[in-house]
C-alpha cells in the first residue's frame, strides 16, 4: 500500500468497485508553516554539512600547504648550507689574494718611501759637493802648479798637499756615495715596476675571485630568503629582539630568551597537537624544537694550523685585551683593505645581520653551545638572519676604502652565554 503524501488523504474501496468521489485535503496555515520549517531545516542541515565538509577540505589544503612550505623551507635552507659551504675553498683563495694585495701595496708604499729619502740624501749631497768639483778637477790635473801658485813656506806647503790629499779622499767618499745612491733608485725604480706590475696581476686575480665568491654567497642568501615556514618566522623573531637591545651584550640575552620561548612554544604545540591526535603536526613540531635547540652549529675549539686564520684579511689594529678608552678590548680589531671579503669564523647559524646602534652593519652567527661571534663593521652583508652557514664562508664585505679619511675596520668579539672571551685561539 502506497503512503499518502503530506496534506492529502485516500479514500479506500473495495476491491472491483468504483468510489463514487474524491475528496482532497486542503493544508492549513499551520501545516504549511511546519512543512517550510522543515523544509529550512532540513536546506540549513544540508548547508552546515556542506559548510564543514568544505572548511574540512580548506583545512586539509592549509595543512598541505603548511607541510610543502616547511618542506620548501627544509630544503631552502639545506641549499642555502650547501652553497655556503662550497664558498669556503674559493672565499680562503680570495683572502690569501687579498693579503698578497695588501702586502703588495705596502712593499709599493715603502719603495715610494725609500725612493724619496735617496733623492733627498742625493741632491742634499751633490749640493754640498758641486762647489769643490772645479778645484778637485784642477787638483788632480795640475797639483804641483796650485800649490806653488800661492808663495808658502816648505811647512805651510807640506800641509796643504796633506789638506788636499784629505779633500781629495772626502771627495771620493762623497762621489762613491753619490753612485751608490743613484745606483740603488735604478734598483728601487726596477724593483718598484716589477711589483707594481705584479699588483695590477694580483688586482685583477683579486676581482675574478670576488666575483665569484659574491655570487656564490648571494646564492646562498636567495636559497635562505626564500624560505618560508615557521622556521623562518623563529628566525624572524630573534632578528627582531636583536634589532630592540641596546648592546650588543643585551642582544645577546635577548636572543637566547627569544629562543628559549621559541622552543617551548613548539613543544607546547606539540602536546597539542599529540592531544588532538594529530601525531604528525606533533612529530613536525618536535622535530622544529630539537633542530632550534641543536641545528645551530658544533660550537668551536681551538684552530688548528689547518683551520687557523683570520676572519678578514690585513691587520690587528687592537689586540684582545689591548687597553683602550673604555678599558681593556673585549675583541679583535682589523685594519683590513678596501671591500675585504668577510668569512664566518664558524659554523652556525646567523641570529641577526643587519645595522644596529652605532656598530653599523653587524651581524650574530651563533656557533653551537651557546657560543657566538659579533662581527661589527662591515660595508655589505650577504647573508639572512636563520641561515646555516660554513666555517670559512664569505658573509660580508668590507666598505669601500680609498686611503682617505677614517679607515673602516672589522671588530670581531666572541661570546659564551653573557660573557666575552679572547677569540685569539679559536681564529
Amino acid at each position: 500500500m502506497a503512503t499518502a503524501a503530506w496534506g492529502a488523504s485516500t479514500l479506500h474501496t473495495p476491491a472491483g468497485t468504483t468510489p463514487a468521489h474524491t475528496t482532497t485535503h486542503v493544508p492549513t496555515a499551520r501545516e504549511q508553516r511546519i512543512r517550510q520549517q522543515l523544509e529550512a531545516a532540513r536546506n540549513a542541515r544540508e548547508n552546515l554539512i556542506a559548510r564543514q565538509q568544505q572548511q574540512a577540505r580548506d583545512l586539509e589544503e592549509r595543512r598541505r600547504v603548511e607541510l610543502e612550505a616547511r618542506e620548501q623551507a627544509r630544503q631552502d635552507a639545506q641549499k642555502a648550507a650547501s652553497l655556503s659551504a662550497a664558498t669556503v675553498d674559493a672565499t680562503a683563495r680570495l683572502q690569501r689574494t687579498e693579503q698578497q694585495a695588501a702586502d703588495l701595496d705596502s712593499r709599493i708604499t715603502d719603495l715610494h718611501t725609500e725612493q724619496g729619502v735617496l733623492r733627498q740624501q742625493l741632491a742634499r749631497e751633490v749640493a754640498r759637493l758641486s762647489p769643490l768639483l772645479p778645484l778637485a778637477e784642477r787638483l788632480s790635473l795640475y797639483p804641483a802648479d796650485t800649490l806653488l801658485a800661492v808663495p808658502l813656506p816648505a811647512d805651510r806647503a807640506v800641509t796643504g798637499l796633506l789638506v788636499v790629499h784629505g779633500m781629495m779622499g772626502d771627495i771620493a767618499n762623497q762621489t762613491r756615495a753619490i753612485h751608490d745612491r743613484r745606483t740603488r733608485l735604478t734598483q728601487l725604480d726596477s724593483e718598484l715596476a716589477q711589483q707594481q706590475q705584479q699588483m695590477r696581476q694580483v688586482v685583477s686575480e683579486r676581482e675574478s675571485q670576488r666575483d665569484t665568491v659574491n655570487r656564490a654567497a648571494h646564492a646562498a642568501l636567495e636559497a635562505q630568503q626564500r624560505s618560508n615556514a615557521a622556521a623562518a618566522s623563529a628566525a624572524q623573531a630573534v632578528e627582531d629582539a636583536a634589532r630592540r637591545a641596546s648592546s650588543v651584550q643585551d642582544a645577546i640575552a635577548r636572543i637566547e630568551a627569544t629562543e628559549e620561548q621559541a622552543e617551548k612554544n613548539l613543544e607546547e604545540a606539540a602536546r597539542a597537537a599529540e592531544r588532538a591526535h594529530n601525531m604528525q603536526a606533533a612529530a613536525a613540531a618536535r622535530r622544529q624544537a630539537h633542530e632550534m635547540a641543536t641545528g645551530a652549529g658544533p660550537g668551536i675549539t681551538p684552530a688548528t694550523s689547518a683551520s687557523a686564520g683570520a676572519p678578514v684579511a690585513g691587520t690587528v689594529l687592537t689586540a684582545w685585551g689591548h687597553p683602550t678608552e673604555s678599558g681593556p678590548a673585549t675583541g679583535i680589531t682589523y685594519a683590513p683593505p678596501s671591500r675585504a671579503t668577510v668569512r664566518a669564523p664558524c659554523t652556525g647559524r646567523i641570529d641577526f645581520a643587519g645595522a644596529f646602534r652605532t656598530y653599523g652593519q653587524m651581524m650574530i652567527l651563533d656557533c653551537g653551545k651557546h657560543y657566538r661571534f659579533v662581527l661589527a663593521g662591515l660595508g655589505e652583508i650577504a647573508v639572512a638572519a636563520g641561515q646555516q652557514v660554513s666555517h670559512g664562508a664569505a658573509v660580508g664585505q668590507m666598505p669601500q676604502w680609498n686611503g682617505g679619511g677614517s679607515r673602516p675596520t672589522l671588530f670581531v668579539q666572541l661570546r659564551h652565554g653573557g660573557s666575552t672571551v679572547n677569540p685569539a685561539p679559536y681564529l
